[in-house]
């Protein structure tokens, strides 16, 4: 079947090309390929800080395509132009890693080609975004509920809630996630860090995210490791603003770090890693601290519950500084705690986000759309 990944900032090997739907089209193209499918990801150019633009990565194709890099025209703009591509190209099925290109799914559909929308987390109650784009992928999720031939949730919170709210139950189909056992402490060594010496928070600097609550709350607990922040965010903003006026010797701001081997040794080394995201649904930056064996101090929402497993995997804190205070005192006073916690993480990772498993399920997905396809030419003779 020959497929268009359209979305997404692309495959994570750019500067600016890094997230959660980009983990996956990384991991999940190339095994797509070697099951027999024909993969072309559509990139947005502008976020690749390179004039070398290749062809083809582990059998799956790269086209870069340009955009009005904004914070909201960014991906519209992008994806249009793929979309028409795609159509040109005579593409079998499209997949739209975004709520908001639900708004294409009539243009797709009317030159016969599959769509499948993946939609992630619940994109209108973002904080980030303006009246104008939580407009966007309300109508996005309205014409993607009523017109794609599939919908994907990564959770089942995710599907609960299109299934209450549209009335279609999407599929669940999970992220996977990487476990590596290469990794020595070298490079957090090079940056002054010791094996279990700092807390760790990955995240973009958004205010669903709570970036602010966890450093003010961590500063409020007087606890003397220190507390490593990857990451950043794309576009200014006030928020970001206000995170790094913070001044504080044990809070240390790192950046991004694109290199993956280094991410995990920080995942791998911390003593604790705080998570404290709100409205997506399965989190990647989560599943690579399951993976790397970490202790897990999360945020309780509906979606960490089912991540952690209602806390076999994890300890969680509410939205109050007093509380995050207490739960983060009582694991840093408790090694125990947090050495039980790292032993058994990866367990969740073997049992349910494996991206052969996942990959597994992308195949069947393909095999059922294929299968409606041939029932219609038979049912056609």
């Amino acid at each position: 079947m020959k497929i268009a990944f359209i979305g997404t900032k692309g495959m994570n090997f750019g500067k600016y090309a890094f997230g959660g739907f980009e983990t996956v089209v990384t991991e999940l193209g190339p095994r797509l390929v070697v099951a027999g499918h024909t993969l072309t990801i559509y990139c947005r150019k502008n976020l690749y800080a390179t004039k070398a633009w290749p062809r083809e990565i582990r059998g799956v194709r790269l086209r870069f395509v340009g955009s009005i890099e904004t914070k909201n025209l960014g991906t519209m703009t992008n994806s249009f132009i793929s979309i028409l591509n795609a159509i040109r190209d005579r593409a079998d099925t499209v997949f739209l890693f975004n709520l908001g290109l639900g708004i294409f799914v009539l243009l797709l559909k009317f030159f016969g080609i599959k769509v499948v929308v993946h939609l992630d987390g619940i994109e209108w109650e973002r904080e980030k975004w303006g009246w104008l784009a939580k407009g966007i992928f309300r109508i996005g999720a309205f014409f993607a509920v009523k017109f794609a031939d599939e919908l994907i949730a990564d959770s089942y919170e995710i599907r609960r809630i299109y299934s209450d709210e549209f009335h279609r139950t999407p599929i669940v189909i999970p992220y996977g996630a990487e476990i590596r056992d290469d990794l020595d402490s070298s490079y957090i060594r090079q940056n002054a860090l010791e094996p279990g010496g700092y807390y760790l928070l990955v995240t973009r600097f958004v205010p669903e995210n709570y970036p602010l609550f966890i450093i003010q709350s961590y500063l409020q607990s007087g606890l003397s490791k220190p507390l490593v922040i990857l990451g950043f965010n794309y576009y200014e903003s006030e928020y970001e603003d206000k995170i790094r006026k913070i001044k504080d010797k044990r809070i240390r701001f790192l950046g991004h770090i694109a290199n993956r081997s280094r991410l995990y040794e920080y995942y791998k080394f911390s003593y604790c890693y705080t998570h404290a995201h709100s409205v997506g649904g399965t989190n990647p930056t989560m599943l690579e601290a399951l993976a790397n064996s970490c202790c897990i101090l999360a945020l309780k929402t509906p979606f960490n519950a089912e991540m952690l497993v209602n806390g076999r995997y994890g300890l969680f804190f509410e939205l109050d500084s007093m509380d995050f205070v207490e739960k983060i005192s009582f694991i840093d006073a408790h090694p125990d705690v947090a050495t039980s916690l790292r032993k058994k993480s990866r367990e969740r990772i073997h049992s349910y986000y494996d991206w052969d498993s996942v990959t597994n399920q992308y195949v069947g997905l393909l095999n059922r759309l294929a299968s409606k396809e041939v029932n219609k030419e038979d049912h056609r003779i």
